[in-house]
């Protein structure tokens, strides 16, 4: 039976931590920021710049409290599979102790060698189950990393005499007309508003940023790639070009837009915002059209 009593003392040593329950604190609404702005300078920057920054510290917050409750989900998920394998273990090694007192020449020797067949076979297959969680744990790891990276800062670039051109201030110009996948594209994804966020869901139940995108520009027939930072594809387009359809991409997000200077995005839930550029601290790839 040493051998059992190792193996078991061994899946209980596998057993993961459980994570903590986070909490973040809320933050107060920026917005007011904007009249002040303009009280204080018209067309000043400011303003805008602070609550687009609140905006993406409030994206981020929501990122990790995601992510939080998908590794906790997935700890637990281990911690109970490892305590089934234990007592499964403990009552196939009850199965056989039989066999050990029993006078029948070789049953002794037949049963410690089943014990020690049983031990290695769930030592093993606990082990298993762990390198599983760390590889589940390991892409979750590097989106913290990526968030703890992001410096919530945005340049004020453009001097007095160049005034900033808000991208989500832009008007199509009337001469480009949207294009019936487009169009098509977009109806799909506004179909899916309320629908929740869900880590790397593609329409069973929720959908995360690329997965709606992707989705929605499937029913209009086109297929793109399934990750954002790869769905920059087709022709690119300037902010004033933009129609019904096209794709706002960053390195790590991606959204549609939808016309009238909004998009819409795979949040929590699915949701339209106005036309941005900034996305918690991302990389941005720029506008971009897919075609078939």
């Amino acid at each position: 039976m040493r051998e059992i009593v190792s193996a078991l003392q061994q899946i209980a040593g596998l057993q993961p931590t459980p994570l903590p329950q986070l909490r973040l604190p809320s933050l107060p609404d920026f917005q007011a920021a904007l009249p002040l702005c303009e009280m204080i300078a018209a067309g000043s920057p400011g303003g805008r710049t602070l609550v687009e920054t609140a905006q993406s510290v409030s994206a981020d917050r929501e990122l990790v409290s995601r992510i939080n409750d998908s590794a906790a989900a997935h700890v637990e998920a281990t911690r109970a599979e490892l305590l089934h394998l234990a007592g499964e273990l403990g009552q196939q090694a009850l199965q056989v102790l039989p066999r050990l007192l029993a006078p029948v020449p070789g049953a002794q020797a037949g049963g410690l060698l089943e014990l020690q067949n049983l031990a290695g076979s769930f030592t093993h297959t606990a082990a298993t189950r762990v390198q599983e969680l760390q590889e589940l744990l390991d892409p979750l790891a590097d989106d913290l990393d990526r968030v703890s990276r992001t410096a919530h800062t945005a340049p004020l670039p453009f001097s007095a005499e160049e005034p900033p051109v808000d991208a989500a201030e832009q008007q199509p110009q009337a001469a480009v007309e949207p294009t019936g996948s487009g169009e098509a594209a977009v109806a799909a994804a506004l179909s899916q508003v309320g629908t929740p966020y869900v880590w790397g869901g593609t329409g069973n139940g929720g959908f995360d940023c690329s997965g709606l995108t992707q989705w929605a520009w499937r029913q209009a027939g086109v297929e793109l790639p399934r990750l954002a930072e790869e769905q920059d594809v087709g022709t690119q387009v300037s902010a004033d070009e933009l129609i019904a359809g096209d794709l706002v991409v960053w390195d790590g997000h991606v959204a549609m837009y939808a016309g009238d200077g909004q998009m819409v995005e795979a949040g929590d839930p699915v949701q339209t915002n106005p036309l941005r550029t900034t996305n918690i601290g991302m990389a941005f790839k720029g506008f971009w059209r897919p075609t078939g």
